[in-house]
């Protein structure tokens, strides 16, 4: 243990932590708020018309910062029994020391001051001020608080929620914060013999794509298995706006969310995976036609100006935001157009909506992703691991719109890809990517990984070349190394082991195969 924090203290202690990590921290009395608090209580107070405002985060960031903008501006934090002291753990040099520490420190006091310079040309400057912003951002929070009691369904917004009403003066026995620790319990689950809490559950997610990995594998929309699964979906299609809309005020409502009590954030990989689920259903049945067909606006209203697709909301995109010194601030506190996000709504665009390359918003998505592709051939994939993930979604999206495969991007991915495969005949990429940016080997193959890089190498293939044969081969025969995490949370903070995903994608890229050159 001794050893232990001796290293801590050498990479910087607490100190040199994540932004939402001091946070918490913070809130248990075991780091200190820093003084003043950087991000002012009356950023919420700017109008959505002026130039920066709250709702140019992203939507992700905007739960995490309103319950963080309370506690930190009101210096909360709440010590209990169970508190443990971790004080030995701050590295009192690291800041004086530290260059990128006060180069944080100095933009984080010119954007509070900003803020607040700001914020006193909107409003006559008055003592309410500051309780004006407070009593707004608790409704910003109180509003979006799901029927299960939690802030998104996102555990740790969650548990920031809580402090944060608790500095409002909520008392402890409030039925607000009891019905989000009671739910939050729910969200734990036992694994490997360990107790974990689930941060966000995913049950519409991994419906979706079970549902659609086995009519691919020839499961008939018939089967109680599939019928089940798409009355389930087409249950939980959101019908209400929601955020999404404030910068998309035309679209109507048809997406749908990552969780089961998800009923006011949709996003689109959710979405085009539900609709691809519901797809062999709606071509017999009206009602489910109707749902697919709202879903589908829903999925073509909300593309970027640029031409790609980000996860959550549109055009949530300007880069002053960027001056928040939080570490891949970008990744969290915007929501850019992405790979593959844009990859694989194309995918669903091109196979299951029948809009090919001459359609004007498919042509602008084909040229954001070629200008998008990197030098080696690859695609950066924000939500799995990491540039196979992008890759493998940008090629499978392109040619399915018609993109032919002697296209010079084609042809570039496909052979970065075989210039990656391993001995084994798998794939393997490091979570180190997602740091870095840039491709990073990991030692050993991955089924997940293995199963996209052979599912794009089948969308350019008309046969099948030795080296598909041998990434066919691993997946048949490979029984190991299926907990690497292959999805993506936030980098260097928080990865995500999707345990469907071992069964879902070896399958969706084996039927794939088959019925491209096995049963033709």
């Amino acid at each position: 243990m001794k050893k232990a924090e001796k290293q801590i203290l050498a990479m910087g202690g607490l100190n040199n932590v994540h932004f939402l990590y001091k946070a918490m921290l913070a809130v248990n009395g075991q780091y200190r708020w820093p003084k003043p608090f950087p991000i002012p209580i009356t950023f919420i107070l700017l109008p959505i018309s002026f130039p920066v405002n709250y709702f140019d985060l992203s939507c992700f960031a905007r739960v995490y910062f309103a319950p963080i903008m309370i506690t930190g501006n009101s210096n909360f934090h709440l010590r209990s029994e169970y508190s443990q002291d971790l004080s030995h753990l701050i590295n009192h040099s690291y800041d004086s020391r530290n260059k990128r520490s006060q180069i944080e420190k100095n933009e984080l006091t010119s954007f509070r001051n900003y803020i607040n310079r700001e914020v006193e040309k909107q409003f006559v400057f008055s003592r309410y001020l500051q309780k004006t912003a407070y009593k707004k951002t608790k409704k910003f929070i109180l509003q979006r608080i799901e029927s299960d009691g939690t802030l998104y369904n996102y555990t740790s917004a969650t548990c920031l929620m809580i402090f944060s009403l608790l500095a409002l003066d909520y008392g402890k026995s409030k039925m607000v914060i009891n019905k989000a620790i009671k739910t939050l319990k729910s969200y734990t689950c036992d694994f490997s013999g360990l107790k974990h809490v689930q941060n966000s559950p995913s049950a519409v997610w991994d419906t979706a794509l079970l549902s659609h990995s086995l009519q691919e594998a020839g499961v008939s929309f018939e089967d109680l298995s599939i019928k089940k699964s798409v009355k389930y979906l087409s249950a939980l299609q959101q019908s209400k706006k929601s955020d999404w809309a404030i910068h998309n005020p035309e679209g109507k409502p048809g997406g749908w969310g990552f969780s089961e009590e998800n009923t006011k954030n949709p996003d689109i990989d959710d979405t085009t995976a539900a609709l691809r689920a519901l797809y062999n259903t709606s071509l017999q049945d009206k009602k489910v036609l109707e749902a697919w067909n709202r879903g589908l606006d829903w999925i073509l209203t909300m593309q970027n100006d640029d031409g790609g697709w980000a996860a959550f909301e549109k055009n949530v995109d300007k880069k002053i935001i960027t001056i928040l010194p939080v570490e891949h601030v970008e990744f969290g506190a915007l929501d850019l157009s992405t790979p593959d996000l844009t990859g694989r709504t194309l995918e669903f665009l091109g196979n299951y909506a029948g809009l090919k390359k001459d359609h004007p918003q498919v042509k602008a998505a084909i040229h954001w992703l070629k200008r998008n592709q990197e030098t080696n051939g690859s695609w950066y994939g924000k939500w799995g691991i990491c540039y196979i993930y992008g890759t493998w979604a940008a090629v499978t999206g392109l040619t399915a719109v018609g993109v032919p495969a002697d296209d010079p991007v084609i042809q570039k991915a496909k052979n970065w890809l075989l210039s990656i495969q391993h001995l084994d005949g798998g794939w393997g990429e490091s979570c180190s990517s997602n740091i870095k940016n840039n491709y990073v080997n990991l030692k050993f193959s991955t089924s997940v990984q293995t199963a996209w890089a052979l599912d794009a190498l089948i969308a350019m293939h008309i046969e099948p070349s030795y080296e598909m044969k041998r990434g066919v081969l691993f997946l048949m025969e490979n029984k190991k190394n299926l907990d690497y995490p292959v999805g993506a949370g936030f980098p260097d903070l928080s990865y995500v082991y999707y345990h469907s995903y071992n069964h879902i994608f070896p399958l969706l890229t084996i039927s794939h195969y088959y019925k491209k050159y096995i049963t033709h």
